[in-house]
């Protein structure tokens, strides 16, 4: 069966190539990608994009294709707003944007007509500012998951399960198989890992280890971590990102080559970097992979995953304090090119 499908995905690949007498289909099949993927003309064929260029030009191989990303949309966030999150927590395969202001409700917002549109509101809790949003159950909407309980989508509305044993949450984290777990590091132990099943009484169950990020080639999908300065320092990052007190580490293309990003903040302003993770650990020169033009203002929070707009394409949303005193609200999705 899995043969089946993979020659029928290579047969869909061939035929949006086909009748373009530049395009080469058979490296369409080979990289399992479309034809604009290198291509500048949707259709495939024809002058090259910056990818298509990079193929010819390595021997027509995407080892080592630099990554990339674009400013896909800015939107303007509720006043207040400090905790940011993307996740399909209605359950209908949409990703939706969380916002989580001064209070303790997470607004569950879609996009429409150019603004953000509220659908609904969940209670979260005292610690509310600490939650994440992730599918920590296969097949189910996301989970949405505070210190101290697991918020999830049950038949029309939202029910919610006691978790004491989690008493704080450092991030999550996505393995490359699609197993996705919060976790809890302290600086001094291991990360204790920690699955969900809603159907148990006890929500909580034991995930699988972490490895150090720059042993996490082939290993992780997506880090997101908020810890506090010292411990960003610890783990080898400068001055400009220890401040803004999150990073991550993300293998974009699923191709096992994973970056670390994290805000940099210098006299210029305010960037996305994207970084080797074992040149962050290793004490090499931090020279980024890939950086951002300076963003609208400070990064209060940022998340991964899939642009709400199309429910399809990967990238970073970024929430950001602008305007004067930086007391408005931005948000930013800046999508894998």
């Amino acid at each position: 069966m899995t043969r089946r499908i993979m020659a029928g995905f290579g047969l869909a690949l061939l035929a949006t190539c086909i009748g373009s007498a530049d395009a080469k289909p058979e490296y369409a099949a080979k990289e399992k990608k479309d034809c604009s993927f290198c291509h500048i003309n949707p259709s495939g064929g024809g002058e090259r994009n910056s990818r298509g260029q990079y193929y010819a030009k390595n021997k027509y191989s995407l080892v080592g294709l630099p990554i990339a990303f674009k400013s896909a949309w800015k939107l303007d966030a509720p006043a207040g707003t400090r905790r940011v999150a993307l996740g399909d927590v209605m359950g209908d395969k949409k990703p939706r944007v969380l916002v989580l202001d001064t209070t303790d409700e997470a607004a569950v917002m879609n996009i429409a007509e150019g603004k953000l549109v509220k659908e609904t509101g969940i209670k979260l809790g005292p610690k509310a500012g600490s939650f994440y949003v992730g599918n920590f159950e296969k097949g189910k909407p996301a989970v949405i998951v505070v210190p101290g309980a697991v918020h999830y989508r049950s038949g029309d509305t939202f029910a919610s399960k006691p978790a004491p044993d989690l008493s704080s949450i450092t991030g999550t984290v996505r393995f490359e198989d699609g197993e996705e777990c919060v976790f809890v590091f302290d600086s001094m132990n291991e990360p204790a890992v920690f699955g969900v099943d809603t159907t148990k009484t006890n929500p909580l169950t034991v995930g699988r280890g972490m490895v150090l990020p720059d042993q996490g080639a082939g290993i992780y999908a997506s880090v997101v971590a908020r810890l506090t300065p010292d411990m960003v320092a610890m783990l080898g990052f400068p001055e400009q990102v220890q401040q803004a007190g999150i990073f991550g580490l993300w293998d974009p293309r699923s191709d096992g080559s994973l970056f670390a990003w994290a805000p940099w903040t210098d006299s210029s302003g305010t960037k996305l970097v994207f970084l080797d993770p074992a040149v962050v650990m290793g004490g090499g020169e931090l020279k980024p992979t890939w950086q951002s033009e300076k963003l609208a203002g400070k990064i209060l929070d940022a998340t991964i995953g899939k642009d709400p707009k199309d429910g399809k394409t990967p990238g970073i949303l970024l929430l950001m304090a602008t305007g004067e005193g930086g007391k408005a609200r931005t948000l930013e999705f800046l999508a894998l090119d």
